[in-house]
């Protein structure tokens, strides 16, 4: 099988993303580059209020300069709101290599290098797309049994970032430039279910992620996932994890995961023409 195939970054079409920044970093920047809109914040108060309000599929940006006092700010911001990523940018002229670890152990989820550009905010665009869904992506990278291959990790991925963008298949398609029978058939071949039905899946764990948030009403998470109302999220919630209801909001995406994994195995050993093993076995 001719493996999937990701554009060039910066070349994907999206839907407009919002890109959160502080007002003193980025005093000058235009409204929208490449698809990103860009909202400021006067300081690290109101920016995290304003990820707080904002879909999974924004991007904090900020201008990091090294120092305990902004990576206490800014672990303060992931722990608060950890469904949206934060992009640091940071001139690797005059910064540390203690300044960039400390940055690193704040839990970005990406650091840009500017140089002589100062960062202009398209030079940015690239680095702001792999930040796109990271924390989803995260959360389902660190689960994923070893024996899925990397082509299955890649739809994986793009599924994660279309699910965020509230898509369907056929963005899920468009992501890769192709049918959606095409991506149908990397499904199939590589023992993962079918597109509706993945798409499904990750919109589940997405919506078990933003429960976690304390700040995000069960509407908000509905809402921001997809569906149309409480009622719709439960029932996908039933459907796909087998979680009977919305009242406790900890520790329910392991056991869904779980539940994921195991429909990734039955797929896989199904296609080796064999049933999969008791966990005791």
């Amino acid at each position: 099988m001719k493996p999937p195939r990701v554009p060039p970054l910066g070349l994907t079409e999206h839907p407009r993303r919002t890109v959160l920044v502080l007002e003193p970093d980025f005093p000058a920047w235009p409204e929208t580059v490449d698809g990103y809109g860009f909202h400021s914040a006067a300081g690290w108060g109101a920016l995290r209020e304003l990820a707080r309000a904002s879909p999974p599929s924004a991007v904090v940006l900020v201008r990091a300069h090294g120092g305990e006092a902004e990576a206490g700010e800014l672990r303060a911001l992931i722990r608060a709101t950890p469904s949206i990523p934060v992009v640091a940018s940071v001139d690797f002229r005059q910064a540390t290599a203690g300044q960039v670890r400390a940055l690193l152990e704040t839990g970005l989820a990406e650091i840009a290098c500017v140089g002589e550009t100062g960062g202009s905010p398209r030079a940015l665009v690239p680095t702001l797309r792999r930040a796109h869904a990271r924390p989803l992506k995260r959360r389902i990278e660190e689960r994923l049994p070893v024996w899925v291959p990397e082509d299955a990790r890649t739809l994986l991925r793009a599924a994660a970032e279309t699910v965020v963008d509230l898509g369907g298949r056929e963005a899920f398609a468009g992501i890769f430039g192709v049918y959606v029978r095409t991506v149908a058939e990397w499904c199939r071949e590589l023992h993962l279910p079918p597109p509706r039905r993945l798409l499904g899946w990750v919109r589940v764990l997405l919506a078990l992620t933003l429960l976690e948030e304390a700040h995000r009403t069960v509407l908000n998470v509905a809402l921001a996932c997809g569906y149309k109302d409480n009622s719709s999220l439960k029932r996908a919630l039933e459907n796909f994890s087998g979680t009977p209801a919305l009242g406790s909001r900890e520790q329910r995406f392991d056991p869904a995961f779980d539940r994921f994994a195991a429909e990734l195995r039955a797929l896989r050993h199904d296609a080796q023409g064999r049933r999969p093993r008791s966990p005791a076995g």
